[in-house]
């Protein structure tokens, strides 16, 4: 197993870890509505995500220490996953934002607490979506 399949899955884990933990939060009242008024929300999920940057800063650092060799194979497959992401993470924006819009088309205006769900929602799908199709790359080829 390379050094960026085992990275791949570390990082699926944490972020997905972090996801979880940000619906959790994000789900227990109604802070989307409220995202001003409730500072303890905005103050936990910002600590919940300095800790995952810190976390995914650690990895990255262990895992840069380790001098495995990196062939053609894994900057095709690198290549591959971060093209593959990509589109994945723009579908996923385009059908959040137009969710959106439908469900308040009526109303004429989006509760700023959606900014902060789009924002924070980005970090977690990138991540885990940038990793599986790491680990999908990989499979595919065999590895």
């Amino acid at each position: 197993m390379s050094k960026h399949m085992k990275h791949s899955i570390l990082t699926i884990s944490l972020w997905g870890f972090v996801g979880i933990l940000f619906l959790i939060i994000l789900l227990s009242t109604d802070a989307i509505a409220n995202w001003s008024d409730n500072r303890i929300k905005s103050i936990l999920l910002a600590a919940l995500f300095f800790v995952g940057f810190l976390s995914d800063f650690i990895l990255k650092r262990v895992f840069n220490k380790k001098r495995a060799l990196s062939d053609e194979r894994d900057q095709l497959v690198i290549k591959d996953a971060a093209v593959s992401s990509f589109i994945i993470v723009v579908i996923y924006v385009f059908i959040f934002l137009i969710t959106l819009f439908l469900k308040y088309e009526t109303t004429g205006f989006v509760p700023v607490g959606w900014l902060w769900v789009i924002a924070y929602s980005l970090i977690v799908v990138s991540n885990v979506v940038y990793s599986l199709m790491t680990i999908i790359s990989y499979k595919k080829r065999g590895s």
